[in-house]
């Protein structure tokens, strides 16, 4: 079994662990104390479901630059690569928006493309890669 399913990552698409990947995927690095603001959690919470993801080799933590006393957290490859691969899963599943066609897979194929579309240009436009 591998680190991460501990987490129930994948069964639990909306917990705190996989909001924790987004916001990661999307600032791209953050301060823990900012990442509890805005996801208001205690940073109790943060700290240890962060440092179990860090097991995982989902996200690695590092001393802010030029301030050895404070961190940053970032999403790993691997964590990013994940995060990729729970959005595909859910739009593979049937959807109870989608009426029931033969053409449902490519209805969906083309909301998936049409979903990395908007969010590689939501992170250019940010300056985000």
């Amino acid at each position: 079994m591998e680190l991460w399913e501990d987490l129930e990552l994948r069964r639990e698409p909306t917990g705190l662990a996989y909001r924790i990947l987004v916001l990661l995927e999307h600032f791209g690095r953050l301060a823990p104390g900012r990442l509890a603001q805005l996801l208001s959690v205690p940073t109790t919470s943060l700290s240890r479901v962060t440092a179990q993801l860090a097991q995982a080799g989902l996200v690695a933590s590092a001393p802010t630059p030029g301030d050895g006393r404070g961190r940053i957290v970032t999403a790993t490859g691997a964590g990013r690569r994940l995060l990729a691969e729970m959005r595909a899963e859910r739009l593979a599943e049937p959807s109870p928006l989608l009426p029931d066609h033969g053409e449902d897979e490519a209805v969906r194929a083309g909301l998936a493309g049409l979903l990395a579309a908007l969010q590689r240009s939501l992170r250019d436009r940010d300056g985000h890669r």
